[in-house]
C-alpha cells in the first residue's frame, strides 16, 4: 500500500486554512468590526487577520499552501499585513511548497523562523481513555466559561475583546462543537470542534485545561469525544496541529494525537514577520 502521507499533508493544511477563514468569516459584523478580522485568499491557501487580536496575535496567519509558494505571495501577506497595522504575523509553508530560494525571500521580507509545529493527519478512531472528570457537549450558554478557560490555559486577558471572539453562539451548533471537562460543576478544560466537508475532516483545535484540571486525563477525553462526534457525523479524517516536543520542552498533546491514530504528516516552522513601526 502506498504512503498516504503527501496527500494527507496537503489535506492537513487545507482543514486547518478553511477552519481558519470560517472562524474569522462567521464573526459577527460588530465582532469583525470591534477586532479588525478579515481572511483573504492567498494564492491557494488563506491569510487571516485580525488586527486588535485579544490572543497575543496568534491569529494572523497565512497558511493552507499546498503549491510551491512564490515571492509575489509572500509580498502580498506582508504588504496586507502593514497595510492593516497587524503587529506580526506568522507564514507557516510545509515543506513541499517551500522553493529552492526560500532562505533568500526569508532574508529579503525580514522573516525569522519562529515556533516548528507538528501537523497530524488520519483515520482517527475513538478509543478507551480514563479520566476522573465529566465530559459534556457545550452549548452556547457555556460561552462565557469556555472563554474563561481559554484564557486562563493559553494565559491571555479575559477582556470583552476575546469574549466576542469567542463567545459566538455559532461556535457551538451546526458544523461547530465544543466540549468540555468537568470538576464536579466547575468547568476545568475545552476543545473545539468544526467539520470541513470540503476535506472529509474534523479540525480538531481551541484546546485547553486550567492548572488544576492538568494531569488528569481531560485532553485525551475531550479528543476522544470529538472524534466520536466526527465518526457519528460520517466524516472520515480528523486534522490537528501541536507544538513539536523537545526533551527541554515536552507536549503531552503531541503523544495524545498519536495514541489517537493520526499520523504526524510533516513538520513546518513559522516563520514570523514583525512590522518595524510596532516596535
Amino acid at each position: 500500500m502506498s504512503d498516504p502521507r503527501g496527500e494527507w499533508s496537503d489535506l492537513a493544511e487545507r482543514t486547518e486554512a478553511l477552519a481558519m477563514q470560517r472562524m474569522m468569516l462567521q464573526q459577527s459584523p460588530e465582532t469583525a468590526e470591534l477586532l479588525g478580522i478579515s481572511a483573504p485568499d492567498l494564492a491557494d491557501g488563506v491569510q487571516t487577520v485580525v488586527v486588535r487580536d485579544p490572543m497575543w496575535g496568534y491569529w494572523n496567519k497565512a497558511l493552507g499552501f499546498c503549491a510551491t509558494v512564490q515571492e509575489a505571495t509572500v509580498d502580498a501577506a506582508v504588504a496586507r499585513a502593514r497595510d492593516q497595522s497587524v503587529a506580526a504575523f506568522a507564514l507557516q509553508v510545509q515543506p513541499r511548497a517551500v522553493p529552492p530560494e526560500w532562505s533568500d525571500i526569508t532574508e529579503r521580507h525580514g522573516l525569522v523562523e519562529g515556533m516548528t509545529f507538528v501537523k497530524c493527519f488520519g483515520r482517527a478512531e475513538p478509543r478507551e481513555v480514563e479520566t476522573d472528570l465529566r465530559i459534556e457537549r457545550l452549548t452556547a450558554a457555556d460561552a462565557e466559561a469556555f472563554t474563561r478557560v481559554m484564557a486562563v490555559g493559553f494565559e491571555f486577558e479575559e477582556t470583552a475583546e476575546a469574549h466576542a471572539m469567542f463567545d459566538s453562539p455559532q461556535y457551538f451548533d451546526g458544523d461547530w462543537a465544543a466540549y468540555g471537562a468537568y470538576d464536579g460543576d466547575v468547568l476545568v478544560a475545552v476543545a473545539r470542534m468544526l467539520v470541513v466537508p470540503e476535506t472529509d475532516a474534523v479540525a480538531l483545535f481551541g484546546a485547553a485545561t486550567v492548572p488544576e484540571g492538568r494531569g488528569r486525563g481531560a485532553q485525551a477525553a475531550l479528543l476522544d469525544a470529538r472524534i466520536r462526534e466526527a465518526r457519528d457525523r460520517g466524516i472520515g479524517f480528523a486534522s490537528a496541529e501541536t507544538w513539536r516536543e523537545t526533551d527541554e520542552n515536552p507536549n503531552p498533546s503531541q503523544h495524545n494525537l498519536r495514541r489517537a491514530g493520526l499520523a504526524e504528516v510533516h513538520i513546518r516552522p513559522s516563520w514570523v514577520w514583525r512590522n518595524p513601526a510596532s516596535s
